[in-house]
């Protein structure tokens, strides 16, 4: 059950940027441009008496013409929930990074970099935490090509020293 104070502070900082409110299996859910993202966030992480403080996660989505990034927040002092959802544009996937707001954002953010590609605005170590270093593409992107049988038997070795 989403509290009135929430539902009410939701709707406007959703009024402020533009935003878009769903209520989607119970929670909240606000769905913004990536410009506003890092502003939308530090709302909500500040609501007065519903504080959506701490980030359980954060992940990457392919939406065909977009991508999303999914913040999963809910609050240390009570049991408010919210979803913030930030598109991003699939032909410049760059969006701020959250690190300066939680510390623990900075694996999640890797994971949706290695994933799918997009890009973490300010983030400290953007490097991939999966794959390999040489590794090409971002596999969870619906247009990734993906081997064949055939080429994946094959047991890539690397060379001494490498």
């Amino acid at each position: 059950m989403v509290s009135d104070m929430l539902r009410a502070q939701v709707g406007e900082l959703a009024a402020r940027v533009k935003g878009k409110v769903e209520e989607s299996l119970g929670e909240l859910e606000l769905t913004v441009n990536y410009p506003q993202a890092l502003e939308v966030l530090t709302s909500a992480k500040n609501f007065a008496d519903v504080p959506c403080d701490f980030l359980h996660d954060l992940a990457g989505m392919d939406i065909e013409d977009h991508f999303e990034v999914v913040y999963q927040l809910s609050s240390l002092r009570g049991p408010q929930r919210l979803r913030i959802i930030a598109r991003v544009d699939r032909n410049n996937p760059v969006i701020n990074s959250v690190t300066s707001l939680w510390k623990g954002a900075d694996f999640l953010e890797r994971e949706a970099f290695d994933m799918f590609g997009i890009q973490f605005r300010g983030h400290p170590n953007l490097k991939r935490i999966y794959m390999w270093d040489d590794f090409e593409g971002y596999p969870m992107r619906k247009d990734y090509v993906i081997e064949s049988h055939e080429q994946r038997a094959i047991m890539r070795v690397r060379k001494e020293g490498e």
